[in-house]
């Protein structure tokens, strides 16, 4: 297939709905000051050394002016109950803090709670991808805690039942004469 071919929009975002994902809220304060948040499922680890994370985010969002170079900005993971968290921040409204008081509380950049982990981020590089901007950002501080995640697979959300059977693997040590 040539690098030229077009496809349509609605079945590439079918087959791209094949990926399961964990869902992400991104937050940061905007160049006026306000916080911004997005529901993303675009994130992936990079690098361990040095600490860095990529997500991406449409250009024609309005908030992509908040992610500049070396802005600072946090990825919260949310659990399989947060839902409405995911919903609430992927709607294209202005005031998306005034619900919850305490996302506000710390604005630089605002927290969302009980979450399964926050990377609290600054941003490393900007890079151009297509209709998106590819935003690597340096991780600076993080929490973790137990849980179980909110998925998103084929355009809706669930959970991650792993078998009974199922043996967690490390990649470290179970594949790492494989990858030399």
């Amino acid at each position: 297939m040539s690098s030229g071919e077009r496809f349509d929009p609605l079945l590439l975002r079918a087959a791209f709905g094949s990926l399961a994902t964990g869902v992400t809220v991104v937050t940061a304060v905007g160049v006026d000051g306000e916080p911004v948040g997005i529901t993303a499922n675009s994130v992936a680890s990079v690098s361990l050394d040095p600490p860095l994370l990529l997500w991406c985010l449409a250009n024609r969002s309005s908030s992509l002016g908040a992610f500049t170079d070396n802005a600072v900005f946090a990825v919260h993971v949310l659990a399989e109950g947060q839902r409405d968290i995911a919903l609430h921040f992927a709607r294209a409204q202005r005031a998306k803090f005034d619900i919850d008081p305490q996302w506000r509380a710390n604005p630089h950049p605002p927290r969302v709670a009980d979450v399964l982990a926050r990377f609290e981020c600054r941003v490393h590089a900007l890079h151009a991808g297509g209709d998106h901007t590819i935003i690597v950002g340096r991780v600076t501080g993080l929490e973790q805690r137990l849980g179980s995640p909110l998925t998103f697979f084929g355009s809706r959300f669930g959970r991650f039942q792993g078998a009974d059977t199922s043996v967690a693997a490390n990649p470290w040590t179970d594949f790492r004469d494989a990858w030399l």
